[in-house]
């Protein structure tokens, strides 16, 4: 198949969160199964920094990309100035060249552009929002409400010939949207576990941040941003160390705008010596945070659906703490984790359990193994590539 990926950013635009990770695992590993894999995306690597425009080749795939107007404001303000004129001109053109269109991430121009101009050619369009389309909550709630009525989702929804969810949730979040049962696919997120076979020792990332082997340490990756819900994951944590008098809470990301917010809620709070914020940590590097982890811990209040940071931290071997907004299917059935309820006192209950001695090393190990039989890009990139056929198949009877 000749399969173009249409998102808003891509590798090594890491900054800007977990879809561009999943976007890159999946195209390089449909190239490794023999299909012919391009992406067009904007130039945008992180608020400052962008790359150069035009084409290139990572990993075998064919990268185009195309400059934003307005590039600062984009980096900082994506939901309002994401807009590559160049990609929606290019959209419109694709005169055959591929066989099928998968567009990732949700409430971009570039769903709305791909939905209008991509299947009127011919060529059918596979969306995976990526945990996007649930509601959120005040100024986002806000803007989703008014980027749904401008853009038009619900014809978007309609539009895709195929739909792929990553848990029963969002798939029931597209239904709600218009989607036909039928036309859903839940494929589960997945890692490069050639990424996570090898482990590195355990006590760098401690070393690096002041830490010793005693402490227990609580580890949250991800966008510092109000939407991530880490001011309850803080005050949490200020309960949970009450009980667990060693524990400590290690922040990782790249601020999106609530670093000195946070900041301030752990100085009211009295507990700035147990909370070290390091900045984001990219590449073989975020294996070492992972691994120096005794739990991982992310409680968003809005549904996102599973995080990739989650599924990295397990594969590192190390047990999770997650909210239902952000499950991992199977996580307690598998023994590696909780998932509570997105409630304070919950959330330092779960904490208080997984910090007692021997439960993160047995948790910790079964999650290992739950990503090693369940979540992998080499398993789930297969699922991937049968609905694409599936699609493909269809489109051409009907045509």
């Amino acid at each position: 198949m000749r399969v173009l990926q249409v998102t808003p950013r891509y590798a090594p635009a890491w900054a800007f969160g977990g879809g561009v990770r999943i976007s890159f695992d999946l195209g390089r590993e449909l190239v490794a199964l023999g299909h012919q894999v391009s992406a067009y995306t904007s130039n945008q690597l992180d608020w400052n920094r962008v790359a150069d425009t035009g084409q290139e080749c990572l990993e075998g795939i064919r990268v185009r990309r195309f400059p934003n107007q307005l590039q600062r404001l984009a980096g900082a303000y994506p939901f309002a100035f994401f807009r590559p004129p160049g990609l929606r001109r290019v959209l419109r053109q694709l005169d055959g060249t591929f066989d099928l269109v998968h567009v990732s991430e949700a409430r971009g121009p570039h769903v709305h552009w791909a939905m209008k101009a991509v299947p009127r050619q011919g060529i059918p369009v596979v969306w995976s929002p990526y945990g996007g389309l649930a509601d959120g909550e005040g100024s986002r709630w806000l803007y989703r409400r008014l980027h749904d009525r401008l853009f038009d989702t619900r014809e978007s929804v309609k539009a895709a010939a195929g739909l792929i969810a990553t848990s029963s949730h969002e798939k029931d979040t597209l239904v709600r949207f218009g989607a036909k049962p039928d036309r859903v696919r839940v494929i589960p997120l997945g890692v490069q576990w050639s990424d996570f076979a090898t482990l590195p020792e355990r006590g760098a990332f401690r070393r690096a941040i002041g830490l010793d082997d005693r402490a227990r340490l609580v580890l949250f990756v991800g966008r510092i941003h109000a939407v991530k819900n880490i001011d309850t994951l803080v005050r949490a944590f200020a309960r949970a160390r009450l009980r667990v008098a060693d524990a400590r809470l290690a922040i990782v990301g790249n601020d999106f705008g609530h670093l000195d917010h946070l900041k301030t809620a752990v100085r009211e709070l009295g507990i700035q010596s147990l909370v070290t914020f390091s900045g984001p940590i990219y590449g073989p590097d975020r294996l070492a945070m992972y691994t120096d982890a005794d739990v991982f811990a992310i409680t968003p209040n809005i549904f996102e659906e599973t995080t990739l940071s989650s599924l990295e931290a397990a594969a590192c071997g190390t047990q999770c703490v997650v909210t239902r907004q952000c499950e991992i299917p199977g996580l307690e059935e598998a023994g590696a984790g909780r998932t509570v309820e997105c409630d304070e006192e919950a959330i330092a209950h779960a904490l208080v359990e997984a910090l007692q001695p021997g439960v993160p090393e047995i948790r910790g190990a079964r999650a290992r193994a739950m990503i090693e039989a369940r979540f992998t890009v080499k398993a789930t990139t297969r699922q991937h590539e049968r609905f694409f056929e599936e699609v493909v198949d269809a489109t051409r009877t009907r045509l």
